[in-house]
């Protein structure tokens, strides 16, 4: 396969194992990244061997987000360089998948990072690791689809209390809510993980990528829909004097003051 430089990706018995390879910021999105798994999306569709993609951060983190530099500049500047969507469908690319997924959670996942599992198919969850959507505890609309996966995982009602409070969970919280299928002790996750692949990649290969197409059948345009809307909200409240006041409030490590401007 492909050598990459923001991810780690290895293949054993037909399970990809994609790791998120920037420890020293948590993981935290870049668009070289989600370049970089696009790639991998594209080159992993053709290769008919492979079965099952387990997703995971390299070192104490799954993925913290949005790059703090990143967010900081689109606070300053009001908004990013270019459309929020085309950052989320970077990282989305993985939605494109036809094999299953499994997010390995190993420690935090933040905002877009807990979007990026909430966008595999299936998340296994250590008992302490810490997770959440919390966009608006920033001042900014939620982004990477986080608006269309969360109701559709664990309902409506739910899903407006994870999203409106920005509160962040326990693994073991997350998996009372639903959002994660398993939870297990941190040095565990990953060996759950390959053991659930493990048992998916012993199935026929043709049943389960139809299988999936099926579950997922008409999907792709509510999502398209879903980015759509969630970029032009986003954006809107990157132009924010709240936007500006959140992010400033997590650099200095303090409780933001909103003002609804």
């Amino acid at each position: 396969m492909t050598t990459y430089k923001n991810i780690l990706v290895d293949e054993k018995d037909g399970i990809v194992i994609l790791t998120l390879n920037r420890p020293e910021s948590l993981n935290a999105l870049t668009p070289e990244m989600g370049d970089e798994i696009t790639r991998l999306v594209v080159e992993l569709n053709k290769d008919h061997k492979v079965r099952v993609l387990i997703l995971t951060g390299a070192g104490r983190a799954f993925c913290s987000g949005g790059a703090k530099g990143s967010l900081q500049s689109s606070a300053k500047s009001g908004g990013r360089a270019e459309p929020p969507k085309s950052f989320y469908k970077r990282f989305l690319a993985l939605r494109q998948l036809e094999i299953p997924t499994i997010a390995a959670i190993n420690g935090y996942a933040f905002g877009a990072g807990l979007c990026i599992a909430l966008a595999c198919d299936m998340r296994i969850a250590a008992t302490d690791a810490r997770m959440g959507l919390n966009f608006v505890r920033l001042g900014i609309h939620p982004g990477m689809a986080g608006t269309y996966t969360t109701p559709r995982i664990i309902g409506m009602a739910k899903a407006c209390e994870v999203i409106f409070t920005g509160k962040i969970y326990t693994g073991q919280e997350a998996f009372a809510l639903g959002l994660v299928n398993r939870v297990t002790p941190a040095e565990y996750v990953l060996a759950e993980s390959l053991s659930l692949a493990s048992e998916i990649a012993a199935n026929a290969p043709i049943a389960v990528r139809l299988a999936k197409r099926a579950l997922y059948k008409d999907d792709a345009d509510l999502l398209d829909a879903a980015i759509e809307i969630e970029s032009q909200y986003q954006a809107h409240t990157w132009t924010t004097e709240d936007a500006k006041e959140g992010i400033l409030a997590m650099t200095e490590k303090r409780s933001p003051k909103f003002r609804g401007v």
